[in-house]
């Protein structure tokens, strides 16, 4: 058990040492509620930003920190990469948004379909939300079938057909097996949860038997490979990919933070072929973007040359020229050399933690997936979300305000972590040592 259990203050001097922060959090607070967003927020405030160079950024109380969240895993290349200010700056001088394509998306849908084998047509829209509503929309519409399939802990953004079962009570979630459909906020659409057909990411057997049963009612199974999450589950991806096939089901494969994995993604690396992908992060090198594509014969139902199909997708924002010159920048820098030494630094991690978590009674589990990494306190990495329920999540907030008080900047929950091209083997080393430090100050008899 952790010495002083959790009464202790789990924010150690974070409070003294972070005054500019805290004003600038209750001046947030009176006009936005909680803050920017709700991602954003921590107890009892989160840090506020001035600046981000390389692998660093600078809080407004002048602190310094090795950032190993990245945006939400978005700034793959580190913050201010000379090649994408450059690209940002030149879009900007011949115009922000000029009513009009201007290429520049043609580029970038360019660059991404000869990465990905699947990606015969691809569209762009505003965010990872957006992607996975427009994919499923089209998924409804193609299919004329209205429930869809989605493994429970996915988490596809915040619109309604996909905020369910993100995180719900285990109590009522139902059998491990055959989960319960759980909604995830108040005030989704009535029914909304009647939809989605809800299956066990950790039970390839259930998983498929829940989509052979339901086959005739679904459009779609949507797969998150919970890069740097969750561990793998061996079959699962063939299994489900080989099932929905079968069945005429269209197979949605989100990769918003899986495509960090390869220069082609997750489904490169898994011999995956989806019907549809969805992007986000950094694709759009740092600003607001998604996109979702696939086979030409599902997405050619959105090309407004063929008449008024009901088929539609648009928005004012939508292909952004100054996210698209940015996205392509970012794309260009990211070499199959360039991936390799990403892989390097989360096995880096990975076998500093292992000879880390000898040294500690407690326990200390974590999921690396190429430059993706989540941390744990479970005997073992979680595989599915009942394990990650299990988890001694309250002792999170601990190890968090320790790395914060050493340089470390984490996501307060301390899963989704990324490096970045900025970091060397050195910085990751600083991290390693920096958990087992971390590990002592709250554990002195774990020695």
């Amino acid at each position: 058990m952790m010495a002083g259990g959790t009464s202790r203050n789990p924010h150690g001097s974070y409070e003294s040492e972070t005054p500019a922060s805290r004003s600038a959090f209750e001046r947030a607070a009176a006009v936005m509620p909680g803050g920017a967003k709700g991602a954003y927020y921590y107890a009892p405030y989160p840090l506020f930003f001035e600046r981000g160079d390389g692998s660093r950024v600078t809080d407004v109380d002048g602190r310094e920190f090795l950032d190993c969240a990245n945006h939400h895993t978005a700034q793959i290349l580190g913050h201010n990469h000379p090649a994408v200010c450059e690209a940002i700056n030149s879009q900007v001088g011949r115009g922000v948004v000029l009513g009009g394509p201007t290429g520049a998306e043609t580029e970038l849908a360019e660059e991404l379909c000869g990465r990905v084998e699947s990606l015969e047509r691809i569209r762009f829209c505003n965010s990872g939300t957006e992607a996975t509503l427009h994919a499923i929309r089209l998924a409804r519409g193609v299919t004329g079938r209205s429930r869809i399939a989605k493994f429970e802990g996915g988490y596809h953004g915040s619109h309604d057909a996909v905020e369910i079962s993100v995180a719900p009570p285990l109590e009522a979630a139902g059998d491990r097996v055959a989960p319960v459909p759980v909604a995830g906020v108040r005030g989704l659409a009535p029914g909304a949860t009647d939809d989605v057909l809800v299956l066990p990411y950790d039970d390839v057997e259930a998983a498929v038997g829940l989509i052979e049963a339901h086959a005739s009612e679904l459009a779609c199974v949507l797969l998150d490979p919970k890069a740097g999450i969750l561990e793998p589950v061996e079959g699962l991806a063939e299994a489900v990919s080989a099932t929905a096939s079968a069945h005429d089901v269209l197979l949605i494969v989100d990769e918003v933070v899986a495509f960090r994995l390869a220069r082609g993604g997750w489904q490169q690396l898994n011999e995956i072929t989806p019907d549809l992908t969805t992007y986000g992060k950094l694709i759009g090198g740092g600003f607001p973007i998604g996109a979702f594509g696939g086979r030409a014969e599902l997405m050619d139902r959105l090309d407004m040359r063929e008449g008024a199909t009901g088929f539609h997708q648009s928005g004012t924002f939508s292909a952004h020229p100054v996210a698209m010159a940015a996205g392509l920048a970012t794309l260009k820098e990211l070499t199959v050399e360039a991936f390799q030494s990403l892989e390097q630094l989360g096995e880096c991690l990975a076998d500093g933690l292992s000879q880390v978590a000898v040294r500690h009674e407690l326990p200390l589990s974590w999921v690396v997936s190429g430059s993706l990494f989540s941390l744990y306190f479970a005997e073992h990495p979680p595989r599915g979300y009942r394990d990650l329920a299990g988890c001694h999540r309250e002792w999170n907030a601990l190890l968090f305000h320790q790395l914060i008080e050493r340089g470390y900047y984490l996501s307060h929950s301390l899963a989704m972590n990324a490096f970045s091209l900025a970091m060397e083997p050195g910085d990751v080393q600083g991290l390693i040592t920096a958990i087992d430090e971390s590990l002592t100050a709250l554990a002195p008899s774990t020695n």
